[in-house]
């Protein structure tokens, strides 16, 4: 028989004895959990600065577009305006050919010597340069370029491409109100403004680009408005404050201009319409005060007590650092230096005094870029040398007879008007040894002295009547500051986004040579 046995181990437990089991954690210690939150902290840290990162850079990137988007937007207005001109760059234009006028003012500051104020080395805003800075300053200031030029020229666009502020009738009334008028024909000023070193107009130092247009609209009656002021000045400013269609004043009453108008000086904006030679009057920008010079007025004050503005009318850019322009110097002389070639308007360019230092010629400089140049007397420049014409300093009134005369800033270029010789006025009365009165224009060879080298170190001399001949151009009583034809205009427009620290820099170059 099979026995079978059953072997019941004993469990290790004891029987009456309470189970021990191994106890299983319900929380976190406290270190744990301080350990835990440090983690999170610098997790939300690294977070929130990825997140502050990304958005001060898309804040960058949208403002440096959106200065790019306006800096495009003014150049190609610039352009258009450019390529519109109705004048071409020839001087002594006829009123009765109707072709308007393009003049150019040059101040004294240029990229070298790019303001009059000081900049506070310490606390301003404005850029600085490349250059190593003394202790403590921020900025040198030296990022500043030329601003005070001027651009002034009548343009044509398409039908109502220009609209201004007017007098019109009121067909339901028979009254007179202030409306919109449409042209297309415009005259249009270009100009920059420094703000002042006080701060009253916002960071020291940095400039603010204009564009005044003024509709030229014979048709338009301005028996409506009557002149207001004790001056023609004060007259005509006090009449550009409220309305854009271009006017000078006869018989006491204001005249809409023509394009053969504004071929004469004394008829453009801003310009003395009193006294030859008819220089602009810089209080269309700003009127002074007692204190310097008062609030901002674009070329179209309003006068004196008066509180309304025009600024957000005609402003293009703020926050400028440069508005340059400048002429084509078909003899302007390229110089190589440490490698690099440089033009008059390049900062370390120089006044060479040998052929053999210079590389190449033509470049775009401003009016008066270098009195110095050439020297006549110098015997290392020989005939081949291109002839230089925008090097001296010639303000509105200057005349060939009279080389010491109407010399310094602010420099012209003008296309000038020829009535000015048949005029039936005096206006080299002081100058031409009583030859008369439109000596030029008489049919008379009326011996005229006349410099003909144009240097100033040499006295205006008396020509041969075979040399000078009837009514040569040695006899006229006026004369263009520069009477040469202008091959071209660049302007220079520099830009800065203070946020981003970013610089931007637009040219706008207009070819004026016959094609």
């Amino acid at each position: 028989m099979l026995n079978c046995r059953i072997d019941v181990r004993r469990s290790p437990i004891a029987v009456g004895t309470s189970s021990h089991r191994r106890s299983v954690p319900t929380g976190l210690t406290l270190i744990e959990m301080l350990v835990a939150l440090a983690i999170t902290l610098i997790m939300m840290a690294a977070v929130v600065n990825l997140f502050a990162s990304i958005g001060s850079s898309v804040r960058s990137r949208r403002a440096t577009m959106e200065m790019g988007s306006q800096l495009r937007l003014v150049r190609q207005q610039l352009f258009t305006d450019l390529a519109g001109a109705t004048c071409s760059t020839l001087t002594w234009q006829r009123p009765e050919n109707n072709l308007g006028y393009i003049e150019i003012v040059g101040g004294e500051y240029s990229d070298h010597n790019p303001t009059g104020i000081t900049i506070a080395s310490t606390v301003s805003q404005v850029p600085s340069s490349n250059l190593p800075l003394p202790t403590g300053d921020i900025t040198d200031g030296k990022a500043l370029g030329d601003y005070d030029d001027m651009l002034a020229l009548t343009v044509r666009g398409g039908n109502g491409a220009f609209r201004g502020q007017g007098r019109v009738i009121n067909p339901a009334t028979t009254t007179w109100i202030d409306g919109v008028i449409e042209s297309s024909l415009a005259e249009v000023v270009w100009y920059a403004v420094e703000n002042p070193d006080t701060g009253s107009l916002g960071e020291p130092g940095m400039r603010t680009v204009y564009r005044r247009v003024l509709l030229i609209a014979p048709w338009v009656d301005l028996s409506g408005i009557a002149p207001s002021g004790a001056t023609p000045v004060e007259q005509l400013r006090n009449y550009y404050a409220d309305y854009d269609i271009s006017v000078r004043i006869e018989g006491g009453e204001f005249v809409p201009n023509t394009l053969g108008d504004l071929t004469k000086r004394e008829n453009r904006f801003g310009h003395d319409p009193t006294t030859f030679p008819h220089l602009i009057n810089q209080s269309y920008i700003r009127f002074a005060t007692a204190g310097g010079n008062g609030p901002l007025h674009p070329l179209g004050p309003e006068f004196l007590a008066s509180t309304a503005e025009r600024e957000g009318e005609d402003l293009m850019l703020s926050d400028v650092l440069a508005f340059d322009v400048r002429l084509f110097e078909p003899g302007a002389p390229l110089v190589a230096i440490s490698g690099t070639v440089l033009e008059p308007s390049d900062e370390g360019w120089f006044e060479p005094k040998a052929v053999g230092e210079i590389v190449g010629f033509g470049a775009y400089v401003d009016l008066g870029w270098a009195p110095n140049y050439p020297d006549p007397a110098d015997p290392t420049f020989p005939p081949s040398v291109p002839k230089v014409y925008f090097q001296t300093q010639h303000r509105a009134g200057w005349h060939p007879s009279d080389t010491a005369g109407f010399v310094g800033f602010p420099t012209v270029y003008d296309t000038w008007s020829f009535h000015y010789e048949n005029d039936g006025l005096d206006q080299d009365s002081a100058s031409d040894n009583g030859a008369g009165i439109d000596q030029g224009t008489n049919g008379l060879d009326d011996l005229v002295p006349y410099d003909l080298d144009d240097d100033p170190t040499t006295p205006p001399t008396l020509p041969p009547s075979a040399i000078n001949g009837v009514d040569d151009i040695g006899e006229r009583e006026t004369s263009p500051p520069y009477d040469v034809a202008l091959r071209g205009i660049q302007v220079k427009l520099r830009v800065y986004e203070r946020d981003s620290r970013h610089i931007r820099e637009a040219t706008v170059t207009r070819n004026f040579v016959p094609q």
